[in-house]
């Protein structure tokens, strides 16, 4: 029988060394968010895959870098100008707008 004390046994056990190297792996695993886009973003986003050969997050990342370092570069209105333009979903005219932004 067990000789210990009655707080022996009810006491939570120590957690394993195995535990503490999992927990620490979590901590340094990619956060995975999830992206919910409309049909018509889904449709762009195979077709860049189609073409571009790579996958779909990698596509992604390069996508919010853009936007992020467009958006230091620019500033804050000149920015919302381009965006305006994007939006119009015509590559000529982008392409007429973006003349502008040559050095």
């Amino acid at each position: 029988m067990f000789d210990g004390s009655v707080n022996e046994l009810t006491r939570p056990s120590k957690p394993r060394k195995e535990q503490k190297a999992k927990s620490r792996d979590l901590k340094k695993e990619k956060k995975q968010k999830t992206l919910y886009i409309s049909l018509d973003m889904n449709r762009k986003l195979i077709e860049l895959y189609g073409e571009e050969g790579r996958r779909q997050s990698v596509i992604v990342e390069d996508a919010v870098n853009l936007y992020y370092y467009l958006k230091l570069a620019l500033g804050e209105k000149k920015f919302d100008e381009l965006m305006s333009a994007v939006k119009k979903e015509d590559p000529e005219f982008l392409r007429g707008y973006m003349e502008r932004f040559r050095l």
